[in-house]
């Protein structure tokens, strides 16, 4: 009996600590801005994404190295890390090239990473992965992008300035019809899944699922779009990817607060060897571009950052997905033993 108790308690220290805290930690914003406005969270808009850059967000990312080399070796590794630093030229040439492009295509893969990465912590949804990232990842843009267009297409202007100063003009009429394509493609994907847990006789699913996803757009509709993108980004994406990168780094779930405290700084001592460049060049290119360095410059810089980083970064996990036979280098002493799909347990064969 100890150990069903055992299993029981840590799966209900899960269900809290990964599901319901953060989810709490995005409705309670969206409540108070639903009933004293949304001036409060644009005064501190760009918080979220500072914080990110030393807690959760950016150090999940940067675990990329941590976790390939643990089963990679020699050339396959070096081939691994090859493919990464194209995959980043190629996304910072594209983002100078054409700016605008550049960040639609980042803002399309941005909701199917974080609806991939949501889709990836729950049970197989009976109506497939795919549905189930496009469900769970088309609201978190749709909802600021179609009640925020001003507000976002101010954020893109930003961004657009990095590589263009007074570049392309990113109007309210362009943000409204992106939001307009991600929330439909949402809906859409929503009623399909719900459609399909119905035909299996699941119920806790769909009510999960909508219960999860009203919560997100409303903190999307209900307050500034670089404050409800970061604090997705911070509280739900970044956060709940701890708990497979604890398995993975310390070999176990944590199970209680102390355990997942220790394991929080174990994943992010992991991540340093990428984090440390990371805001070096930060700091750098904040001290340069922004004339006052202000908080909301060095939160769109590491929005920036994200653009060229995150290609390499889905790539990386689709690479480690496939095992070394499809990588750079393969056949010269790589190897990838399926166990590390149970060890981080994403049976579906994603790692990040």
């Amino acid at each position: 009996m100890e150990p069903s108790v055992s299993t029981d308690h840590g799966d209900r220290f899960a269900a809290w600590a990964f599901r319901w805290f953060p989810l709490v930690c995005l409705a309670v914003p969206a409540g108070v801005a639903a009933v004293i406005g949304p001036g409060w969270a644009e005064r501190i808009a760009p918080l979220p994404w500072i914080v990110s850059l030393v807690f959760c967000g950016l150090p999940h990312g940067a675990t990329d190295y941590a976790i390939s080399r643990v089963h990679w070796t020699g050339w396959p590794l070096v081939g691994l890390w090859l493919t990464y630093g194209v995959s980043m030229i190629a996304a910072a040439t594209v983002f100078a090239w054409s700016p605008v492009l550049a960040l639609a295509a980042f803002a399309c893969l941005s909701a199917w990473h974080f609806g991939l990465a949501d889709a990836d912590a729950d049970p197989p949804a009976p109506g497939g992965r795919a549905v189930a990232a496009v469900a769970r990842g088309g609201m978190v843009l749709a909802a600021p992008l179609w009640c925020w267009p001003a507000a976002t297409a101010g954020v893109a202007g930003d961004l657009v300035a990095l590589v263009v100063p007074g570049g392309p003009h990113v109007t309210t009429d362009h943000v409204r019809a992106a939001g307009a394509i991600l929330g439909t493609l949402g809906l859409l994907a929503i009623v399909i899944e719900v459609i399909a847990s119905r035909r299996v006789g699941t119920r806790s699913g769909p009510l999960r699922l909508l219960c999860e996803v009203g919560v997100i757009a409303a903190l999307g509709a209900m307050t500034h779009p670089l404050f409800s993108v970061g604090l997705y980004f911070l509280v739900w994406h970044g956060w709940r990817q701890m708990e497979p990168l604890a398995r993975a780094v310390t070999g176990s779930s944590p199970r209680s607060w102390s355990q997942l405290f220790v394991a929080l700084g174990r994943v992010h001592a992991a991540a340093l060897p990428l984090l440390v460049p990371a805001w070096v060049a930060l700091g750098l290119a904040w001290w340069a571009w922004s004339p006052h360095h202000t908080l909301r410059d060095l939160a769109i810089l590491s929005i920036g950052g994200y653009l060229v980083v995150t290609p390499a970064h889905e790539l990386l996990g689709d690479l480690g997905a496939t095992g070394p036979s499809r990588c750079p280098g393969a056949g010269t002493g790589g190897r990838w033993p399926g166990d590390l799909v149970a060890a981080w347990g994403l049976s579906r064969g994603r790692f990040w």
